[in-house]
C-alpha cells in the first residue's frame, strides 16, 4: 500500500542541479554551512520514513522529556562522546577536513552521530529506506544485549499488535525544508546503514501533528516481518557491532566523563558558573575523572581499524556518486586520497 501511494506522489524536493539517480547510493553534497555530506539517494522518491513498533499519541524527541534545569547532565555526556569520536583517526580526519586540489572536504555531524548512537537529542531520526522504517516498526531492540526481536502477531493477552509507519512528504526543495538535515554516511557505520536523516523538533512539537506527515497503523504480519528481517540480516545491518557503539553504551551506562569533557562543556557555556555546574553533575551521579577510559587506544585501533581502514575508505566512496557540477572531479580526489602522501601515511601502519 505504501509503495503504491508513494509511487503516485510527485517529487518536489530536488534542486535544479539535482539529476535523478538510480540505485541505493549516496550523493556527495555540500550544505550552506560549507560542510559536505554523503546523502542517501532520494532523488526519485517524494518522502522520508519513520517506523515505530507502537503508537504514541504524543510522538516527541528524546530531548523533550529531559529536565531543562539540568541539561548539563546530557550535554556533558554527549561532549564525552564527542571527544571519544575525535580520538578515532577516521572521524578526526573527516572532522578536520581533507585538502584536495579543489576544496577542503569536511564530513562531520557530531550531534547527528550522537543521536544515532542513543544520546538524547532534539532530532527525530528519519530514514530514506522504506525497508529500514518497516523493520523498526516490526522489531524491538533489547537495550542491554542489543538483540532485535520480531514483534508477534498478538500480545500475551491475545490482542493484535500494531505497528506504525510514517511518511514525511518533502514538499519543498530540500534546503528549504524546516528543521530537516542529512546525517547520511559518516566515519562510523550506523548512520549510513540506517540511511539516516533527522528532523529537529521543538519540545512541544508532536510528530503526529506535522502538516507533512501521514501515519499508517498496520497489524503485525509474521511473513512480512520475516521478509524484511531477512533483507536486513535480523537488524545486524542497521546496528553493526562497532567499538564506538560499545563506548557510547558505556558512557550512558556508567555516567563517567573526563575532565576534558567538563572543560569542553565550560567552553561551550561561558556564561555558566563552572563550580555550580560541577556540583550539579556530582549531585546527578556524574563521575568526573581525569581519564574516563572511553578514548580509542592504539591497541584497539590496531585491532579494529587499521587492518581494514583502506578497505573501509574504498568501500565508502565506491558507493558515492556526484551529481553537482564539478563534484565528479572532487569525488575522484577523495577516492585517490589513499595514494597521496598524506593518505599513504594515514592508512599504512
Amino acid at each position: 500500500m505504501v509503495r503504491n501511494l508513494t509511487s503516485q506522489m510527485p517529487v518536489r524536493h530536488r534542486m535544479p542541479y539535482d539529476e535523478p539517480v538510480d540505485g541505493d547510493v549516496f550523493l556527495l553534497n555540500r550544505t550552506a554551512s560549507g560542510l559536505f555530506t554523503l546523502k542517501p539517494n532520494i532523488t526519485r522518491q517524494p518522502c522520508l520514513y519513520y517506523g515505530d513498533s507502537e503508537y504514541h499519541e504524543e510522538l516527541r524527541t528524546t530531548w523533550s522529556s529531559l529536565d531543562k534545569d539540568n541539561l548539563i547532565v546530557n550535554n556533558v555526556l554527549r561532549e564525552e562522546f564527542e571527544l571519544t569520536m575525535l580520538s578515532h583517526p577516521l572521524y578526526k580526519l573527516l572532522c578536520q577536513g581533507i585538502s584536495t586540489r579543489r576544496k577542503t572536504v569536511r564530513i562531520v555531524n557530531p550531534f547527528g552521530v550522537a543521536t544515532a548512537y542513543g544520546f538524547p537529542s532534539p532530532m527525530l531520526p528519519l530514514t530514506s529506506s522504506l525497508d529500514v522504517a518497516v523493520f523498526f516498526a516490526t522489531h524491538r531492540r533489547d537495550g542491554q544485549t542489543g538483540e532485535w526481536t520480531a514483534i508477534p502477531e498478538r500480545n500475551e493477552r491475545g490482542e493484535v499488535n500494531i505497528g506504525v509507519l510514517y511518511l514525511m512528504e518533502l514538499a519543498l526543495p530540500f534546503p528549504m525544508m524546516p528543521g530537516l538535515s542529512v546525517i547520511g554516511m559518516q566515519a562510523f557505520r550506523r548512520p549510513g546503514a540506517q540511511r539516516m536523516f533527522a528532523l529537529n523538533m521543538a519540545d512541544d512539537e508532536n510528530f503526529n501533528s506535522h502538516r507533512l506527515v501521514r501515519g499508517f497503523q498496520f497489524r503485525q504480519n509474521p511473513s512480512e516481518i520475516a521478509d524484511v528481517s531477512s533483507k536486513l540480516q535480523g537488524g545486524d545491518v542497521l546496528t553493526p557491532d562497532e567499538l564506538i557503539a560499545r563506548k557510547a553504551n558505556d558512557i550512558l551506562a556508567t555516567r563517567r566523563v573526563s575532565e576534558d569533557a567538563f572543560i569542553l562543556n565550560c567552553r561551550n557555556n561561558p556564561h555558566q558558573d563552572p563550580n555550580v555546574n560541577r556540583r550539579k553533575l556530582e549531585a546527578a551521579g556524574i563521575k568526573i575523572e581525569k581519564d574516563a577510559g572511553h578514548r580509542f587506544t592504539e591497541e584497539e585501533l590496531n585491532q579494529e581499524f587499521y587492518p581494514t581502514a583502506l578497505e573501509q575508505w574504498n568501500d565508502m566512496f565506491r558507493r558515492v556518486v556526484a551529481v553537482h557540477p564539478g563534484f565528479d572531479r572532487l569525488l575522484d580526489d577523495l577516492r585517490d586520497f589513499p595514494n597521496t602522501p598524506v593518505g599513504h601515511n594515514f592508512f599504512i601502519r
